[in-house]
C-alpha cells in the first residue's frame, strides 16, 4: 500500500468544487498577511487559559484503494477538555468574511476545521467544539463562529473525496511513471554540440549528483539555454518531477521555450507551460479577481470542474497564453488561473523571477513534489545577475507625490463623486507623506503604522463602493491602481530586519516615503528550499562571491566559468581610456564621445548600437553627434513593444548604415539578439553606475557592516554597473559568423574592481592590453582581415 501525504489544506476541499477566485477563497496560496494577528490572538488565549494549545499536530491515515491517504497539519487552537478546536482567520473586512462564512456551508475553511475535529474524533471517540475566529487586520475586531461536525455528513462526503483523490492520485502515478520513462529515453536535442556545451551538461549533471547549487557563468553563443534546461530537466524527470525555468522579464520566454521545442523534436514528448503576467492574460480591461466585477473569477472552480479543464489542459504538449485565453474565453474562466491549474501536469514551466520570488509569490504550487514528498522540482534561473537587484526591489514599495500626482490627471476620467472621494484622498496621502519632512531634507525615519492602516481602510471603502456601482472599469483604472498602490506598501510595513530602511526623500521637488530592502539574500533562500536542485546562471556572474552572497547561496555552492566558444579574432575589443564619463566631466566628454562614435563607425559603416548611462547623457551626445550618412535611432524612456520591434526590424532590413542610441540595463541591452549584420559594433559609454544619493550610500553602510568595508563600494555601485556594461558588449557577437567591434569608453575599465568582473579570454593578463594608440588603424586593420 503506497502512502500519500497531504495536509489539510489540500485535502479539506468541497466535492464538487464551488466557490469563485476572491482573497479568501480557501483554494490556492493562502493570504500573506495575518501570522502576527495569529500568534497575538493564541498568546491571548493562552493567558485565558492555560491548557490552551497553540498548533496542534493532529493527523490521520484514510484508506483508498490501494493508498493509505496520510493527512495533518497543525490547527491554530487545540483544548482537551472540554474538547475544543480552532481555527483563525484574519481579513481587513471582517465582516464581509463573517457573511461569506455564516452563506457558505462548503467554504474550504469550514471543509478544514471539519477535518481536524473528525480527526479528533477517530482518535478520541468525543465529537469536539469547532470555532471560526475571525479577526480584522485593521483594527482586531473580531467575530466566532461555530461550526457544525455532523459525523454521517461528514463521512457521506469523506466517501466523495477520496473517491476523488484515488483518481487524482491514478493520474499522478502515471504522469510520474511517464516522466521516468521519458528521462531514460532523451537525448541531447543537437547532434554537434558547441564547443563548451557538452563540458556544461556534464557540470550540471556532476553538481546535481552531489546536491551541490550552481553558479554558472557562460557567454553567449555558448548554447547555454540548452547545455543547462537539457540535464536540469533529465534529472528531474528521472524523479517524476518537473523543471521550474524563471527568467527577468516575459519578453525572454521564448529562448526557453525554443529550447524546449528542440527537446520535443527529439521525439520526448515533455509538455511545457509558460506562465505568462495576469496582466496580459486578462480578458477583463483590469485585471481585478472579484466575482461581482469579473465574470471570469465568478464560480470560476464550479466550471472548471464540471467541465474537466483541468484535464482538457494535460492532452495539450504546450501551453501559452494564447491556447490559455482561447479556453477561458470559451469555458467563462480564467485564463491566468487556468495556467496556475497547469502546473502540476506540465514538465517544464516556465515563468518570471516573481512567481517564485515574490512575496506573493506561486512558489508553493510550482515547486509542490508529485506523490513523493521527499523529492522536489528543480529551479533553473536564467540572467541571474538581474535577481539581486529585482529581488530586493519586491520588497522596496514606495509612496511618493509624484505617483499621486499622475493618478490625479487620470481621475477627471471618473465619474464627479468618485472623482472628488478619490482626489481627497490622494490630498489626504500627500500631507502624510510631507509630514515626514517638515524640513525638505532627505533622513531615516519609521513610517507609523496607523496612520497607514486608516487611510487604507478608506481607499478600500471607495474602492468597494466604486466596484459595486455601475460605473465601466477603465483599463489602467486610476482608482484600482490608488488602491493597489496603498496595500503594498501597507503589506511592506511588516518588513523587519537589519537589511530593512525607511526613508523620507525630495528628489526634483517630489516627496517620497520608501521601505528600501538592501539586501533579498534571506527571502531567495526561503524560495530555494522549496527545490530540489537550482542552478543561477548568465554572462554576467563575476566576481563569484559578490554574486553567491546577495543570491543567497551557501558558501559550498559550486562556480563555473567557460569561456566563449567563437574564436577571440572575429571581435576588436578596445578600451579608451582619454575620454571621462563620470558625472561632473560629462558635458565636456559629450562631443568627443560623439566624435569617436562617428570616427570609428566611419570606417566601416553598417550598424552599431551606443549605450550611455542615461538618458540625459545620451541626449548630451546626441546632439553632437553629426553622422549624416547613417540613420539615428534613438531609446525613449517609455517604448511601446510594437516600437521597440519597429527599431528591431529596421536593424534587420540593413537598408542604411544605422546607428542606435540606448541605455545600459534598457530594453535594447539585455535579452536581445542581433545577429548577423544586425549589428556589427557597440560603444559602451561608461560604466553606469547607480546614481550616488541618500539612500544608495545607506545601502552601502548596509554592505560595509554585512560584508566589510572593503566590499561595500563595489557592491553598492561597482559590480552593478559592470554587469550592465558587459550585458550590453554582449551584444555584438551572438554566432561563429558575427565579427564586430566593442568599444568601451573610460579608464575606470582599467581598475581593478571593474576589470575583475569581466569574462575569461577578454585579456591575457591585463586590460592595458585593449589601450590602442592607433585606433582608427587598429579597427581599419580589423576589418580588412575579415575581408571589409
Amino acid at each position: 500500500m503506497r502512502k500519500i501525504a497531504l495536509n489539510v489544506k489540500q485535502f479539506a476541499l468541497p466535492c464538487p468544487r464551488v466557490g469563485s477566485i476572491e482573497t479568501h477563497s480557501g483554494y490556492g496560496n493562502a493570504p500573506t498577511s495575518g501570522q502576527e494577528i495569529h500568534q497575538s490572538v493564541q498568546r491571548q488565549r493562552l493567558r485565558e487559559n492555560p491548557k490552551y494549545e497553540a498548533e496542534k499536530k493532529l493527523s490521520y491515515s484514510f484508506l483508498s484503494g490501494p493508498y493509505e491517504f496520510v493527512v495533518s497539519g497543525r490547527a491554530d487552537g487545540f483544548v482537551a477538555e472540554p474538547a475544543m478546536i480552532e481555527e483563525i482567520k484574519s481579513a481587513f473586512d471582517v465582516e464581509e468574511l463573517q457573511r461569506k462564512m455564516r452563506f457558505e456551508p462548503d467554504h474550504p475553511y469550514v471543509w478544514q476545521l471539519r477535518t481536524y475535529g473528525y480527526i479528533h474524533y477517530k482518535e478520541t471517540g468525543v465529537v469536539p467544539k469547532l470555532n471560526l475566529h475571525l479577526v480584522s487586520s485593521r483594527n482586531f475586531k473580531s467575530h466566532t463562529l461555530s461550526i457544525d461536525l455532523d459525523i454521517e455528513s461528514y463521512e457521506f462526503w469523506l466517501g466523495l473525496r477520496l473517491k476523488e483523490l484515488l483518481e487524482e492520485t491514478k493520474v499522478k502515478e502515471k504522469l510520474f511513471k511517464k516522466r521516468v520513462a521519458m528521462a531514460e529515453e532523451m537525448t541531447f536535442p543537437f547532434s554537434s554540440p558547441r564547443r563548451g556545451q557538452k563540458e556544461l551538461v556534464q557540470t550540471i549533471t556532476d553538481s546535481f549528483s552531489g546536491g551541490e547549487a550552481l553558479l554558472v557563468q557562460a557567454p553567449t553563443g555558448l548554447g547555454k539555454t540548452a547545455g543547462i534546461l537539457y540535464p536540469s530537466l533529465k534529472e528531474s524527470l528521472s524523479r517524476g518531477q518537473k523543471v521550474v525555468y524563471v527568467t527577468p522579464k516575459n519578453s525572454q520566454h521564448q529562448v526557453a521555450e525554443e529550447a524546449v521545442e528542440k527537446i520535443q523534436e527529439q521525439g520526448c514528448k515533455v509538455r511545457s507551460l509558460t506562465i505568462t503576467a495576469k496582466s496580459k492574460m486578462c480578458l477583463k480591461n483590469e485585471p481585478l479577481c472579484n466575482p461581482k466585477y469579473c465574470e471570469f473569477a465568478k464560480d470560476y472552480y464550479a466550471k472548471v470542474a464540471t467541465h474537466d479543464l483541468v484535464n482538457k489542459m494535460s492532452r495539450l504538449r504546450s501551453l501559452n497564453s494564447e491556447k490559455l485565453k482561447k479556453m477561458g474565453e470559451e469555458f467563462e474562466v480564467c485564463p491566468f488561473e487556468l495556467s496556475v491549474e497547469a502546473i502540476e501536469q506540465a514538465d517544464v514551466v516556465i515563468g518570471d523571477y516573481n512567481y517564485v520570488f515574490a512575496p506573493r509569490s506561486l512558489v508553493g504550487r510550482l515547486a509542490l513534489p508529485l506523490l513523493e514528498p521527499d523529492q522536489k522540482a528543480n529551479l533553473v534561473i536564467d540572467e541571474a545577475h538581474n535577481l539581486p537587484s529585482r529581488s530586493q526591489d519586491y520588497f522596496s514599495p514606495t509612496l511618493s507625490t509624484l505617483q499621486f500626482n499622475i493618478l490625479e490627471k487620470d481621475f477627471v476620467k471618473l465619474p464627479a463623486q468618485y472623482a472628488l472621494q478619490a482626489h481627497s484622498l490622494t490630498a489626504r496621502a500627500r500631507r502624510l507623506i510631507q509630514s515626514y519632512g517638515t524640513d525638505g531634507v532627505s533622513k531615516i525615519i519609521k513610517v507609523e503604522f496607523e496612520p497607514i492602516l486608516d487611510l487604507e481602510k478608506d481607499i478600500r471603502d471607495l474602492t468597494t463602493d466604486y466596484l459595486d456601482s455601475d460605473v465601466e472599469i477603465l483599463s489602467q483604472d486610476p482608482i484600482l491602481r490608488l488602491m493597489n498602490l496603498w496595500t503594498d506598501f501597507t503589506a511592506s510595513i511588516q518588513f523587519a530586519g537589519e537589511e530593512f530602511f525607511q526613508t523620507y526623500q525630495r528628489q526634483n521637488h517630489h516627496e517620497m516615503i520608501k521601505i528600501t530592502c538592501c539586501d533579498a539574500s534571506e527571502h531567495l533562500k526561503l524560495a530555494y528550499d522549496e527545490f530540489k536542485n537550482v542552478v543561477a546562471f548568465s554572462a554576467t556572474l563575476k566576481p563569484f562571491r559578490y554574486y553567491q552572497e546577495l543570491l543567497g547561496f551557501d558558501e559550498d555552492a559550486k562556480q563555473v566559468e567557460f569561456q566563449s566558444p567563437f574564436e577571440k579574432e572575429n571581435r576588436k575589443l578596445l578600451i579608451i581610456p582619454q575620454i571621462s564619463t563620470k558625472f561632473s566631466d560629462r558635458h565636456q566628454s559629450a562631443g568627443k564621445i560623439a566624435e569617436t562614435i562617428q570616427r570609428i563607425s566611419s570606417v566601416k559603416p553598417g550598424n552599431y548600437i551606443a549605450l550611455f548611462p542615461s538618458f540625459e547623457f545620451m541626449r548630451m551626445a546626441q546632439d553632437k553627434l553629426v553622422l549624416p550618412q547613417f540613420k539615428l535611432l534613438v531609446q525613449e524612456r517609455e517604448m511601446k513593444q510594437s516600437q521597440i520591434q519597429e527599431y528591431l526590424e529596421e536593424l534587420k532590413a540593413a537598408k542604411e548604415p544605422t546607428i542606435l542610441f540606448g541605455v545600459q540595463g534598457g530594453v535594447f541591452s539585455e535579452g536581445v539578439d542581433f545577429p548577423g549584420d544586425m549589428l556589427i559594433g557597440a560603444f559602451i559609454v561608461g560604466p553606469a553606475l547607480p546614481s550616488f544619493d541618500f539612500e544608495r550610500e545607506q545601502i552601502r553602510s548596509y554592505y560595509e557592516r554585512r560584508y566589510g568595508k572593503d566590499h561595500a563600494f563595489n557592491y553598492a555601485y561597482v559590480y552593478p554597473a559592470m554587469a550592465k556594461a558587459i550585458q550590453s558588449a554582449g551584444r555584438v557577437i551572438r554566432s561563429e559568423s558575427d565579427r564586430g567591434v566593442i568599444v568601451m569608453l573610460d579608464s575606470r575599465f582599467l581598475q581593478n574592481s571593474y576589470f575583475e568582473t569581466m569574462p575569461e579570454g577578454w585579456f591575457e593578463t591585463s586590460p592595458q592590453e585593449l589601450v590602442s594608440r592607433q585606433i582608427l588603424q587598429d579597427v581599419k586593420l580589423f576589418w580588412e582581415a575579415h575581408g571589409a
